[in-house]
């Protein structure tokens, strides 16, 4: 499980398969009602335009890699969400995620746990990062 305080270190992160094969680099994270992260898209393709998302239940945060455990094609074959909507997926998306990885909601005990009411529970939200900024003495600004 990744804690919620290391979501932002998340991205840009390279993904790997189970055989050491790089994937691509994780372009965004969705959480659940809890605030958990849940899944992350991963930018694959030549220049990284098509991104398919990946659960991180299983994820094994291997220094400043991800590894998965899957395959590269289990991932790049994932069914297409819109990873630059800020809608949150709906129950049918979500659905289709977990039957493709071969998961069962409940797998994840945050899922499980994320409320009783249905329209929270069959959500996930893509999570926003603020920009930390800091003023330099001289007044520049460094990201």
């Amino acid at each position: 499980m990744i804690a919620q305080e290391h979501i932002p270190t998340l991205y840009g992160r390279e993904v790997f398969d189970r055989d050491g094969d790089k994937i691509g680099e994780v372009g965004a994270i969705w959480t659940d009602a809890t605030g958990h992260a849940t899944w992350a898209s991963v930018r694959t393709g030549l220049f990284g335009l098509n991104e398919s998302l990946i659960p991180l239940q299983d994820v094994d945060p291997a220094g400043d890699r991800l590894v998965v455990p899957f395959d590269k094609e289990t991932v790049k074959d994932a069914p297409n969400v819109d990873a630059d909507a800020d809608e949150p997926l709906d129950a049918d998306e979500i659905a289709r995620l977990y039957t493709h990885y071969g998961l069962h909601r409940d797998d994840n005990y945050h899922a499980h746990r994320s409320g009783t009411e249905t329209g929270r529970r069959n959500q996930l939200r893509k999570y926003a990062v603020t920009e930390y900024r800091e003023t330099l003495d001289d007044g520049r600004r460094n990201l």
